[in-house]
């Protein structure tokens, strides 16, 4: 960032606390993509709880797990609910589709606590605990009469270990107790002088908290059912050793430790069946702790901060604000709230911040070998919890990376590629299975198995259950890599094989309609469900919104890429193309809404928090005239500002596609509530450590945030570069570097405010990162273009000033 942005704001990178946690959502999170931890930070017993990423319940062997689905009664219920839609009976068609239901998902479990208790921690003064994004670095400093003490936490991903370690001026030195406990079953525990280890198993099978309250979390002997697996902690210290019991470490006279802690399980890749025992994977958890506390630690510390820097140093944002780091963050919340203008407008670097909050949480959550994002990162107290934490597809996995590309963390995609990959795999028999058609399929839940069925054990409501639309939306990411750069290896061998399957399939699931169109039937819109013809409530017709719109994506991009990658002749590109031009489209209402299905109904809850009929503004890229942006913006006033998390993310992501900044300004009053104060079920905010509230806690909405807040800054879904186009008025003055915008071009702007209050364009760099981004470009701003060529290796500089005036 050049120098004049540099004086435009202080950098927001930290998270400090003047107390410890006494609640889960006031700790803090440490992740390097496949260890998890949270910290409370309590000078007499810290407590570091500790995920695995991929520590879930079940196996692959879950999807076979009785009471089966009867594919020959599931596809005559399908034929059912379609023959009831065609005489517009859909209460009958949705009573039908209560039998194409499986089980559910697997869930996403707790691993272990790991305690540190110490002596002379009473009388404490001078309390601090901070979380460094830049460094991904969790440090305690506490004085006590004595002395001081300070606690520094990291995790290394190239180490694949937990750091923790421990100085103190006093000097008799500290009594340090260390114990694992977890909340799975223990195989057996095991300590000596150097190291504690537990050895574990998991459930296999364990029920969403909505569906069981007894006999809820199932163990199976057999080893094939469930993984296994163990967390191993070692230490170096200055103080004298004692005899511990199994599971635990104890020394006195301590004035520095290094505590090392990993964890390891018989996972052995996404939608595979385990491998090995829980003593094979102890065997690998204490031979990283051991060449970790052989290793220097500073070497250990300097390497982890370098790895993180390159992930989270490509980006930053300064706001133009009071400096208010010197308040702990929860009162700076506190603080913000209370000013009737809004939180952002009367702290407008608490933006910046929770901006740079949501990349370090996906980078501490989704790196290259581990699994993707779930629906908290990878952060889980609980043996149940909400939503068995897994992969919900039909919007809050797919917001988990939609900042990815704008935001420069590409490298965290893999994850979720092969996720896509295995869901293909699993998807193909589950496609043939229930539909009896070609090609792959996935619905509403998902986990690490790959799970691909629809769930819902007969029980649950179809609106959510029936859904076989996910593989169209989640391949959408595959595609946003293409258009952000990626080069044609990628697309040839990582793109097309599950973009082509996913419309093998949608192009056989298509049905004719009267007017000869092809549409889908039944459909669910996700999640809500209307009023008939008849005055009853039903949530299955024909043809919604989200099902048109992402198949015409869909095979928008099959159609492109054949033609990229020389597969003009296949089959599946001929029969996707001559279905893109049959395809039915969208509808505006009589009253000028987006209809959410193709029959004009009334929804029955017009505030709802899913927004699936305004795909085509965001995340797809449809160029809307003015009808369909007036429909558009007639819808979200519809549904309203108020929602959940996620859903107050997707609104701002939608108003910024329609350049709406006041309108973003009016949404960010929300995301920044404080919800230290319960206010129900579907009213999002954040909690004490900046955690997004669905209610509860789910990650989508600081991911989703973070995604919204680049899309105000700069856009480029229409085949230019949008500069400016919805930044609020509470943002005045500020810039950004290190944006991606398409075809893989690097951003940097900076703005401020003029006289009249308008937000004005300072300057803007523009750098090629792909072969593709090489040559020319349309730049747009504030009603001007100019037409601007990258060269290879050379950073593009425009001013306000460089724009025409419009007209000439």
């Amino acid at each position: 960032m050049s120098a004049a942005g540099s004086r435009r704001g202080t950098g927001e990178h930290s998270l400090w606390f003047d107390r410890p946690a006494s609640e889960w959502t006031q700790a803090l999170p440490l992740g390097n993509g496949r260890i998890g931890a949270m910290l409370f930070g309590a000078p007499d017993i810290e407590l570091i709880q500790l995920n695995d990423g991929t520590a879930w319940s079940g196996s692959p062997a879950s999807a076979r797990q009785p009471p089966q689905l009867d594919p020959v009664a599931a596809r005559a219920a399908l034929q059912q609910a379609r023959t009831a839609i065609d005489v517009d009976d859909y209460p009958a068609a949705t009573d039908a589709l209560f039998r194409v239901q499986h089980r559910h998902s697997q869930t996403f479990l707790p691993f272990a606590d790991l305690r540190i208790t110490s002596t002379g921690a009473d009388r404490v003064t001078g309390y601090r605990r901070e979380l460094a994004l830049d460094t991904a670095t969790h440090t305690v400093t506490f004085d006590v009469p004595q002395g001081t003490e300070t606690r520094e936490t990291f995790i290394s991903s190239r180490a694949n270990v937990l750091v923790h370690t421990i100085t103190t001026t006093v000097a008799s030195g500290l009594d340090l107790d260390l114990e694992l406990s977890t909340l799975l079953r223990t195989l057996t525990s095991e300590g000596a002088d150097d190291h504690a280890a537990l050895l574990v198993k998991m459930p296999a099978d364990v029920y969403p908290p909505h569906d069981r309250a007894e006999a809820a979390v199932v163990y199976e002997d057999d080893d094939a059912s469930s993984l296994q697996g163990a967390v191993v902690v070692g230490w170096t210290h200055d103080g004298r050793s004692h005899p511990a019991r199994p599971g635990a470490l104890a020394a006195t006279g301590v004035t520095t430790a290094t505590i090392v802690a990993t964890t390891e399980t018989t996972f052995a890749g996404i939608g595979r069946p385990p491998v090995g025992t829980a003593t094979d994977a102890r065997g690998r958890a204490l031979r990283r702790v051991e060449a970790a506390l052989v290793e220097p630690q500073d070497l250990i510390g300097v390497r982890h901060r370098a790895d993180h820097a390159q992930l989270y140093g490509r980006v930053e944002m300064l706001i133009a604000a009071p400096d208010r780091r010197a308040t702990p963050v929860d009162l700076r919340l506190r603080h913000a709230n209370a000013d009737p203008r809004g939180a952002v407008a009367a702290d407008p670097a608490l933006a910046a911040l929770l901006f740079h909050y949501g990349r370090y949480l996906l980078i501490s959550s989704s790196r290259e070998g581990g699994v993707p994002a779930n629906l908290q990162g990878i952060w889980n107290p609980l043996l149940q919890p909400p939503w068995s934490s897994n992969y919900t597809t039909n919007i809050n996995l797919q917001m988990n990376y939609w900042m990815a590309e704008s935001t420069n963390l590409t490298d965290c995609l893999p994850p979720l590629f092969d996720f896509i990959d295995a869901l293909q795999r699993s998807g193909t028999e589950t496609a043939e299975r229930v539909y009896g058609l070609p090609g792959w399929v996935a619905h509403h839940n998902s986990d690490v198995w790959a799970y691909s069925l629809p769930v819902g054990e007969g029980a649950h409501e179809p609106k959510w259950s029936f859904w076989p639309m996910a593989g169209p939306w989640l391949v959408r990411h595959l595609w946003e890599r293409v258009l952000h750069g990626a080069g044609e290896d990628f697309a040839r061998r990582c793109a097309w094989p599950p973009i082509r399957s996913a419309a093998e399939f949608s192009v056989a699931w298509l049905v004719e309609q009267s007017d000869g169109t092809l549409g889908t039937s039944p459909s669910t819109s996700p999640e809500n469900e209307f009023l008939g013809p008849d005055g009853r409530p039903a949530q299955a017709a024909r043809s919604a919104a989200l099902d048109l719109v992402v198949l015409a994506d869909l095979f928008h991009m099959v159609d492109t890429l054949a033609t990229r990658l020389g597969f003009d002749e296949d089959p599946v590109v001929r029969a996707a193309r001559d279905a893109l031009a049959r395809l039915d489209t969208p509808r505006i209402s009589h009253s000028g809404l987006v209809q959410e299905w193709r029959d004009d109904v009334s929804s029955l809850d017009p505030h709802h928090r899913h927004l699936s009929h305004l795909y085509l503004a965001y995340p797809g890229d449809w160029r809307l005239n003015a009808e369909w942006s007036r429909a558009v913006s007639a819808s979200l006033d519809q549904r309203g500002d108020e929602s959940t998390g996620w859903s107050l993310a997707w609104k701002t992501l939608l108003r910024a596609r329609l350049h709406q900044p006041e309108r973003v300004e009016n949404l960010l009053r929300l995301v920044f509530r404080d919800m230290e104060i319960d206010r129900g079920p579907f009213v999002g905010g954040l909690y004490p450590n900046l955690f997004a509230a669905h209610p509860p806690f789910q990650i989508d909405g600081n991911f989703g945030y973070t995604a919204a807040i680049a899309e105000c800054v700069v856009q480029s879904h229409l085949g230019s570069i949008d500069l400016l186009p919805a930044v609020p008025p509470s943002l005045a003055s500020g810039a950004v570097r290190g944006l991606q915008v398409r075809p893989g071009v690097e951003v940097a702007i900076e703005w401020s405010t003029d006289s009249e209050g308008d937000v004005v364009l300072q300057q803007v760099s523009l750098r090629a990162l792909a072969s593709g981004a090489i040559g020319g470009h349309l730049i747009r701003y504030g009603g001007r273009e100019v037409v601007v060529t990258l060269e290879a290796g050379v950073q593009t500089v425009l001013t306000r000033d460089d724009f025409p005036a419009a007209g000439t």
